[in-house]
C-alpha cells in the first residue's frame, strides 16, 4: 500500500491541529504543514473550500478535502486514500 498525499492546513496553537498532527505522527504518515500563521494566505484558500468558513484544521488527502476530522476519520480517510493509491 503506498502512501497517501497528505497536506495539512492549520494553525500550531489550534489544539484541533494539534491533535490531527500528533495522530498522523504517531502513526508514521508523511503529511506537509501549511501554517496558517506563518502564511495568511492559505486562511483565504481554506475559507475557499469550505464555502467561506474557516476550519482548522484542513485535510487535504489525495485532493479530497476534510474539515477537522476526528481520528476516526482520519485513520478511515488515510486507510482508503492509501489501497487506492497502490491500486
Amino acid at each position: 500500500m503506498r502512501q497517501p498525499n497528505v497536506t495539512v492546513y492549520g494553525s500550531h496553537s489550534c489544539p484541533d491541529t494539534q491533535r490531527a498532527v500528533k495522530f498522523l505522527d504517531g502513526r508514521q504518515i508523511p503529511y506537509e504543514f501549511k501554517d496558517v500563521d506563518e502564511s495568511p494566505e492559505y486562511n483565504d484558500y481554506i475559507a475557499g473550500l469550505n464555502n467561506g468558513k474557516r476550519v482548522m484544521p484542513t485535510i487535504r488527502v489525495n485532493n479530497d478535502t476534510f474539515f477537522n476530522p476526528t481520528d476516526t476519520e482520519l485513520a478511515e480517510v488515510v486507510r482508503s486514500a492509501g489501497q487506492a493509491a497502490g491500486a
